[in-house]
């Protein structure tokens, strides 16, 4: 495991993606092979794309970005409140009770989620020093 270390961050704030971006960087070449791209649409805050490949990983605000015709088309959207989304780093709710609940909206391809689910492991694990280090407020 790669250490970064990392300042106190405001979650999702520009700083925020920036330390998760570095996290998932430095920790690369441990992910999973297979790619997998999700987009995380939060209300009022922020809309961010996470890629997950070896040695190709990635945490970007999408406002920071162009669409290319060479970027990848994410494998699933999630739409989410912030509250939502700040409740679930938190651990107070869990994302799948959030889903049903209709908190957190889908679209994409479960298939290549379930296919690729070892990719959230490794992302989850690798965050969790930035999780560490960030404030909710």
């Amino acid at each position: 495991m790669v250490f970064v270390a990392f300042s106190i961050v405001r979650y999702l704030s520009n700083e925020w993606i920036q330390a998760a971006n570095a996290a998932v960087q430095a920790a690369s070449s441990t992910a999973p092979e297979a790619r997998v791209v999700v987009d995380q649409r939060v209300s009022k805050a922020v809309d961010y794309r996470i890629t997950i490949q070896r040695d190709a990983c990635a945490i970007v605000s999408l406002e920071s970005t162009t669409a290319s015709s060479d970027s990848p088309a994410a494998d699933a959207v999630f739409r989410q409140s912030l509250d939502t989304a700040r409740a679930v780093a938190q651990g107070t709710t869990d994302a799948h009770q959030a889903f049903l609940l209709g908190q957190i909206t889908f679209e994409g391809n479960i298939a290549v989620l379930i296919e690729r689910r070892d990719a959230f492991t490794w992302l989850a694990s690798t965050l969790a020093p930035v999780l560490a280090k960030t404030t909710f407020d």
